[in-house]
């Protein structure tokens, strides 16, 4: 079998026209030995996140980092972007919003990342060719998240409930599950309908979506089998044309 250096299979030409969801299924027994590399050393990665100071919880339920790149579309080149607060507003986010949110930044070698860069890649060519032929470069907000889950502790990766996040494009890629049950993403018309479910259950399995045409949620992770402790880690993008 050849090596690939794609995270994921042919597009169709039709993504984000009637739906503006897009479902990508990772190729993971495919991938060359660099993007194999890449891939483990990120799961190593969360490991390393601190706890999410922001939930309004009695235990914490989330961990994670954040950081900010440029993208030239031109040069295909990503470079990291001065640390700033991650802001959004009250209407966007009633849970955690109106406020400067501060997180560590990403560790230097996610930065370096293969795999991270290549998923930058591939997350902007699943967008619309003509939205991304009008900006050269585009601004991708990473945010490695892990969601924890302990028995009667259940995790929230969307505390805010159904919402918009205020970006062009968001993206979020499974990394690793543990003992999960729950997780699944619901997306919303904009009076609120919800149209689609699904769940990331496999590693690189990746939904992106067009923010303004849609709501989203996530449901609560609890633990399953009667293990422990559960753990969700995703890697989200928040895109930008700058």
């Amino acid at each position: 079998m050849t090596k690939t250096t794609k995270l994921f299979g042919p597009l169709s030409p039709e993504r984000f026209t009637d739906d503006p969801v897009t479902l990508l299924q990772g190729r993971t027994a495919e991938f060359d030995g660099r993007l194999e590399a890449g891939l483990r050393e990120l799961r190593e990665d969360f490991e390393d996140l601190p706890d999410d100071l922001w939930l309004k919880t009695d235990y914490i339920f989330r961990q994670r980092r954040f950081s900010l790149f440029k993208a030239d579309t031109v040069t295909r080149r990503a470079e990291p972007l001065e640390s700033r607060p991650f802001y959004q507003s009250t209407d966007l986010n009633p849970y955690a919003g109106g406020v400067d949110r501060t997180f560590a930044p990403l560790d230097g070698r996610t930065v370096a990342n293969p795999f991270l860069h290549q998923l930058i890649w591939d997350v902007l060519d699943v967008l619309p060719p003509g939205r991304t032929a009008a900006a050269r470069d585009w601004e991708v907000g990473v945010h490695l998240m892990r969601i924890l889950a302990r028995p009667g502790e259940p995790g929230y990766p969307a505390p805010e409930g159904m919402h918009h996040d205020g970006h062009a494009f968001t993206s979020i890629t499974l990394v690793n599950r543990v003992s999960v049950e729950g997780g699944r993403s619901l997306f919303a018309t904009l009076d609120g309908t919800v149209y689609r479910e699904l769940e990331l259950r496999t590693p690189v399995d990746t939904v992106v979506f067009e923010d303004p045409r849609c709501l989203h949620d996530v449901t609560p992770v609890t633990v399953s089998g009667g293990a422990e402790r559960a753990s969700r880690d995703v890697c989200g993008f928040s895109l930008n044309p700058l």
